[in-house]
């Protein structure tokens, strides 16, 4: 395999941009192939390479590759912050947590998969035992009446009503 046919992602990079630079330019790959200081065969072989791949990955046919550190490079600070708000979780209802505290009466504490089929089914297992370990620990902590109520405080009491322990 020839030297030009690993190309870093450096190199990917600068053809790309200079794709979009040259688009209407009619000696587009000559313009690339002096930009690139690469000869005039090599930018056109890759470039075919390239519109080849992209075919393949449009028709379904080849899966794309998550470049997280060539994102990051790229991303607007405005970008950046939407991406960040997707990956927050949202709180816990009382009303899922009331599931939860009946999940946990029936199935006790680790099957934490059991429990969310079964009472929360609007949370994964994962979310689950996350949820548990906060619970148990706000249960465990001393002077807990001191801090700021939480939805961690609400237990079950008989009849799986749920009473908020303030």
């Amino acid at each position: 395999m020839a030297w030009w046919e690993q190309w870093g992602r450096d190199e990917e990079k600068m053809f790309e941009d200079a794709l979009v630079l040259t688009e209407i330019d009619p000696n587009r790959f000559e313009t690339i192939a002096s930009y690139l200081e690469m000869p005039l065969e090599v930018v056109k072989h890759h470039y075919d390479a390239l519109v080849h791949d992209v075919e393949l990955i449009e028709s379904g046919r080849y899966g794309t590759t998550d470049y997280q550190d060539h994102a990051d490079g790229i991303l607007s600070p405005e970008t950046k912050h939407m991406e960040k708000d997707k990956k927050r979780g949202r709180p816990w209802t009382a009303k899922e947590h009331g599931e939860f505290l009946k999940g946990l009466d029936e199935f006790g504490r680790g099957d934490w998969k059991s429990v969310s089929r079964k009472y929360v089914k609007t949370r994964s297992a994962r979310q689950v035992a996350s949820h548990a370990q906060k619970y148990f620990q706000r249960q465990d902590m001393e002077n807990h009446a001191k801090k700021r109520s939480s939805i961690h405080d609400m237990t079950l009491v008989d009849d799986n009503d749920v009473d908020v322990n303030e």
